[in-house]
């Protein structure tokens, strides 16, 4: 301590008409606390130090009349950096891996999705070599393979804006046609990825957004469009969240292992708030629109407040599985935990006796043209698939009048 104080008085003493005096102290200050503290491991000791240098620095001012405000302030200014120096360096470094490991995870993702569109390309070429019943099967098949990954494909929108166009060319059930579209578009999707808030809000105005578009263009229809495709994604988000509050409910333990207790315990919060942030999501989407979707929109707000409860009981229903898992996640961790406590007192009696016995994306608008194929592709199974719903339900309807009648 003698040898800073020795430094830091001298400096004082040669620089005192220094214009940059200030500067300098808070500078020095610096750079003789940081070595006097680098090599102390204990945070306790590091402030015992740091208070130790205050005393030094003030009373070394005080000894060369400088003892003003601005001056003390530098010297806090210095000790400060000096203090939080190896933290602020450990940061930065963190903040640069996570940088650098944000853009390998787009990059990987891109991958992905590359090989997957190529696999998906691949496949459709050899289907064209097939036979009659059997290439169409493999058509139906690959269509549907594709509409499980539309997300990854990053073609939502677009599949969801040629599926509605497909219904309304088609002409007839547009509401409810749209509604179960959107309804699967909204379920599939969400279950092809990772069951998240975030996802599941952004699903949802995905494809809302898609049927907002072309809503503005087709006055005629834009009331059928928007109640068919809102209220379908609301109900494809209850579905998703009854589905995964199933799966977790019966999911065997050792499948749990993967699942964070806290990420369990966030989802359970959040999911509670899903009713909530879809209506916030559709008054957005509204203000965003200078067309008819906006007062159609904001009419349908309005009478969505008992609606929307059908997702808070799905996501009061999930709370409680998850609540549930949870509890059993800490039984299975406290139980291993006993066990490994057996298992190392075991092996510490094993080691101890052997020391002592031994003592020792192409061009773009190529991907344009792709992304829009896929899509029109998509669209329409998407339709088909829905209007085969719809008219299995017309048809058990029907069977059921004519049992009644008779």
């Amino acid at each position: 301590m003698e040898s800073t104080h020795t430094i830091f008085l001298a400096t004082l003493k040669e620089n005192k008409n220094n214009p940059e005096l200030l500067k300098l102290i808070g500078e020095l200050c610096f750079e003789l606390s940081r070595k006097k503290i680098q090599r102390l491991k204990d945070e306790k000791n590091i402030q015992n130090r740091i208070g130790e240098l205050f005393e030094l620095y003030c009373k070394a001012l005080h000894d060369e009349g400088l003892k003003t405000p601005k001056a003390v302030g530098k010297v806090i200014d210095g000790l400060l950096r000096a203090s939080s120096h190896d933290k602020e360096e450990l940061l930065y470094k963190t903040i640069y891996e996570k940088e650098h490991l944000e853009k390998s995870i787009f990059t990987q993702k891109q991958q992905i999705r590359s090989v997957i569109a190529h696999t998906f390309e691949v496949l459709e070429n050899h289907i064209t070599h097939l036979q009659g019943d059997t290439q169409e099967g493999a058509l139906l098949a690959l269509n549907d393979a594709k509409l499980k990954g539309i997300e990854m494909l990053g073609i939502l929108k677009e599949t969801a804006q040629e599926a509605i166009l497909t219904t309304l060319e088609k002409g007839s059930d547009v509401k409810d046609t749209i509604y179960e579209i959107t309804k699967n578009l909204t379920f599939i999707t969400i279950n092809e990825g990772d069951f998240t808030y975030r996802r599941i809000v952004d699903i949802s105005r995905t494809v809302i957004e898609a049927s907002i578009n072309i809503a503005d263009e087709d006055l005629g229809h834009a009331k059928e469009i928007l109640d068919g495709a809102i209220n379908g994604a609301k109900d494809g988000i209850t579905k998703a969240i009854e589905k995964f509050k199933n799966d977790l409910k019966y999911a065997p333990t050792e499948e749990m292992e993967s699942l964070l207790e806290t990420d369990l315990s966030i989802l359970r919060k959040e999911l509670l708030k899903v009713d909530e942030q879809f209506i916030t999501m559709l008054e957005v989407l509204a203000s965003q629109t200078e067309g008819i979707s906006a007062s159609i929109i904001k009419s349908m707000i309005e009478e969505m407040n008992s609606s929307v409860a059908k997702i808070k009981r799905a996501a009061n229903d999930a709370k409680e599985v998850i609540s549930e898992r949870i509890d059993l996640l800490k039984e299975e961790a406290e139980k291993r935990f006993e066990s490994l406590k057996k298992d190392v007192g075991e092996f510490e009696k094993k080691a101890s006796a052997k020391v002592e016995s031994f003592k020792n994306y192409e061009f773009e608008s190529e991907k344009a043209k792709q992304v829009a194929s896929d899509a029109k592709k998509l669209g329409f199974r998407a339709w088909e698939v829905a209007k085969n719903m719809m008219d299995g339900a017309v048809k058990s309807a029907k069977e059921a009048i004519k049992k009644d009648e008779k």
